[in-house]
């Protein structure tokens, strides 16, 4: 149960920052950047210093290694290509080329059905919404509550 409600926790964290990145409700790009970057590193279980210098096949590599739970991979994955396109928008090509292929590897190592090509803002908020009401019912069995 202690492993579920990380999980969940991990799962919320990462939808509100996504939300609010969609949403735009960040001061900065900046500060936008560094909360999904946080996020996504937090889920992983790694220092976001050192997520985020890893070439793609050390990221799985690390991954497989350590805690990760595969039921976050869709959102890391998503969330790595949605940063990506944050900082193709910014200019900053060279970083968004790793998150892309850091989301790709993580994709690819654990199944996720979606590419970069896929995802858009508008199927990230899709993909958020379809999982919502579903995440908060995991959420609530894990607790121990009863269903209203």
């Amino acid at each position: 149960m202690f492993e579920n409600d990380y999980i969940m926790r991990m799962i919320l964290q990462l939808t509100r920052a996504l939300r609010k990145s969609l949403n735009r409700q960040f001061p900065t790009r900046e500060s936008e950047l560094d909360d999904i970057e946080g996020r996504v590193a937090e889920a992983a279980g790694l220092d976001p210093r050192l997520m985020f210098k890893l070439e793609p096949e050390s990221l799985v590599s690390v991954l497989e290694l350590g805690n990760f739970d595969a039921a976050l991979a869709g959102y890391v994955v998503r969330s790595l290509y949605y940063e990506a396109s944050l900082l193709e928008e910014d200019g900053q090509l060279a970083r968004a080329d790793l998150r892309y292929r850091q989301g790709d590897a993580i994709a690819d190592r654990f199944g996720i059905p979606v590419t970069k090509v896929d995802l858009t803002p508008a199927t990230l908020e899709e993909f958020l919404d379809e999982h919502e009401e579903s995440d908060r019912q995991d959420e609530r069995d894990a607790r121990g509550v009863a269903l209203e």
